[in-house]
């Protein structure tokens, strides 16, 4: 029954009833802020975001065996550019969701600025079938010990089965407190809805280690996760909780190069 329940869920509005889903463990860990620790992925939540490198990543959608989740991205620099492609699917054998992106973003001096375009698929057995385009832009502004971001979902006001897809609107300002620490406080909000109040924490026990931690307001949702590097290769394991659902538990491979 819960397993019917999330897909009619999934076939409706993702935001509207705070099933977001992270595209990697970090963002799971973060609550998707994603200036606290730069990643391939961040480009999803923010085009202006160039972090090079290669990542992907699997969770069972709230711990369901049946709603497996992937997701791969890929980021590269040349001088001043940012190339960013990107793949999520979500496949059941009734339900299936695919968003494919590419982003360009460039970078002078201490601003950056990007775009992303989406190809967004959607297919549920035996009831309907859909796809659509859909452009988000973003700002990156770093100062020293400081990076503020702005981002812009769903620019275009495009539809999808019939309906509107939400705008939302993502600020984040990231704070360097100590050579080992960073904090990130950030806003999220979607037409229709109030805002929703995040804040993420990021310690580095040791440069083998990396302890990320969460806390979202509107609704409550707590993340928290490790991130164990070797050189160029970094591994993250995360869970965040949900109001109503299980843990959702995340696993990330990341290549930097």
């Amino acid at each position: 029954m819960k397993l019917f329940i999330v897909i009619l869920l999934l076939s409706t509005t993702l935001a509207a009833i705070d099933l977001d889903l992270p595209v990697s463990a970090v963002q799971n860990a973060t609550s998707t802020l994603v200036l606290i620790y730069p990643s391939p992925s961040a480009a999803s939540s923010n085009p202006a975001c160039s972090n090079s490198g290669i990542e992907s990543s699997i969770t069972y959608l709230f711990s369901m065996e049946d709603l497996p989740y992937y997701n791969l991205h890929i980021q590269y620099n040349y001088n001043n550019f940012g190339f960013h492609l990107g793949n999520s699917l979500l496949k059941h054998p009734l339900y299936k969701e695919s968003d494919n992106m590419f982003t360009l973003n460039y970078n002078y001096n201490d601003l950056s600025i990007g775009s992303t375009l989406h190809y967004l698929y959607n297919k549920v057995e035996e009831y309907h079938e859909d796809s659509t385009l859909f452009a988000d832009i973003g700002l990156l502004w770093k100062n020293g010990n400081i990076a503020t971001g702005l981002s812009i979902h769903n620019v275009t006001h495009s539809s999808f089965l019939e309906e509107q897809l939400p705008i939302v609107y993502l600020w984040e300002s990231c704070f360097s407190l100590t050579p080992k620490s960073k904090l990130s406080i950030g806003f999220e909000k979607e037409n229709d809805f109030d805002f929703t109040f995040k804040i993420a924490g990021r310690y580095d026990i040791h440069k083998f280690l990396t302890i990320l931690s969460s806390y979202q307001y509107g609704p409550d949702r707590i993340g928290i996760g490790a991130v164990f590097k070797l050189k160029d290769i970094s591994i993250c394991y995360s869970i965040r909780t949900h109001q109503y659902l299980s843990l959702n538990h995340y696993i990330s491979l990341n290549y930097a190069f």
